[in-house]
């Protein structure tokens, strides 16, 4: 029986722009248009009648058009599971309805379409910036500011939104995954850190102009502007940025030490081990101690910088008080690393320390 879908893999053309579509994709990532549910069968799997596009029923007999399984036998062909299946296969159906719609809400709203991975989208929402700072740019800086303001904008500031067939929060992509896809990931990071880095020394430079033509003519206004610009060309800048993500309380000032913890999944896990039973690490708690000089709450240097990975098991025992005797925490050997602050490696588990509030 003819019911069978293309082969698992190929990819499919768009009914609209007839380009090239993967195969569990549910938009086409050129024009827009809605594909259909790569499950569905091509032909009626009780008298063969091909399915037009849309149809949820044979127009000859009135078979339900349902998903095929894994082994590519339509679900409706086992009749005695029907009735336990069909609730699940509707629910399914409904929520990837659902799905296509909130999608296509977006769409129509002017988003666009940038990853597409079945049952999970990726919309980005593109703009140049604020019109007013392309004009006073385009009068200090004769286009050349605008060039960089509008691709930074248009590249590192876009709003993106992930959807998903079931609702549920989709994690973002951590800098370690990004920087893993490829060299082609890479290379952008270094053209997006680059071009953040032209908008600050952009904007300083307006900044210093208007405030010394400022302070030079007694205009108030000028001198205001002048510390605009120099803040957001201070934000524009990913080590700043990084800085402010680190912040403490504003009334901070002086040298400060901190420990926070923060739960981390497999997908985020690196090749380090629990130091406390020295087992792989596949998520579960990193703990993060900072000893950090700090002006109003935001770190202006970092003495050190180290952290102790905790597996789920341990976490739960060492941690947070399950176990009897005091939490504890290795006194671990630092390393160098890449970014350069301090990492740890696990030693004897009979070295470790009380844990106390730093």
């Amino acid at each position: 029986m003819p019911s069978e879908n293309p082969a698992a893999g190929s990819p499919r053309e768009c009914p609209d722009c007839g380009a090239d579509a993967a195969p569990d994709a549910n938009f086409c990532l050129q024009c827009g248009t809605a594909l259909e549910d790569p499950t569905l069968p091509t032909y009626c799997p009780s008298c063969g009648d091909p399915f037009d596009r849309g149809d949820e029923f044979c127009s000859n007999c009135g078979e339900p058009r349902t998903g095929v399984d894994s082994s590519g036998r339509s679900t409706s062909s086992s009749r005695t599971s029907r009735s336990n299946a069909s609730s699940d296969v509707d629910r399914d159906r409904a929520a990837r309805r659902a799905f296509r719609r909130r999608v296509r809400r977006y769409l129509e709203a002017g988003w666009e379409l940038e990853h597409d991975y079945g049952n999970r989208v990726v919309l980005v929402d593109r703009d140049v910036g604020s019109i007013p700072v392309h004009i006073v740019l385009l009068v200090l800086t004769g286009g050349l500011g605008n060039l960089v303001y509008g691709w930074y904008h248009y590249s590192e500031l876009a709003e993106r939104r992930h959807l998903s067939v079931d609702g549920r929060p989709v994690r973002y992509p951590t800098a370690r995954e990004r920087s893993a896809e490829g060299s082609d990931a890479t290379g952008g990071n270094a053209l997006a850190t680059l071009s953040a880095y032209l908008v600050t020394a952009v904007f300083l430079l307006v900044g210093a102009v208007l405030l010394v033509a400022g302070l030079t003519d007694g205009s108030m206004t000028a001198g205001l502007f002048g510390l605009a610009f120099a803040a957001i060309g201070l934000y524009a800048a990913p080590w700043f940025r990084r800085r402010l993500e680190r912040r403490h309380g504003i009334t901070a000032f002086g040298r400060v030490r901190t420990v926070d913890h923060r739960v981390v999944g497999p997908r985020e896990a690196d090749d380090e081990r629990c130091v406390v039973c020295n087992g792989p690490f596949d998520g579960g708690v990193v703990r993060r101690r900072r000893d950090e000089t700090v002006v109003a709450g935001v770190p202006v240097r970092t003495h050190a910088m180290r952290y102790n990975h905790y597996c789920p098991d341990c976490a739960e025992t060492e941690l947070f008080g399950t176990a009897a005797g005091p939490a504890v925490v290795d006194d671990r050997e630092s390393k160098p690393s890449p970014d350069g602050l301090d990492r740890e490696t696990a030693v004897d588990p009979s070295e470790r320390l009380t844990d106390e509030r730093e």
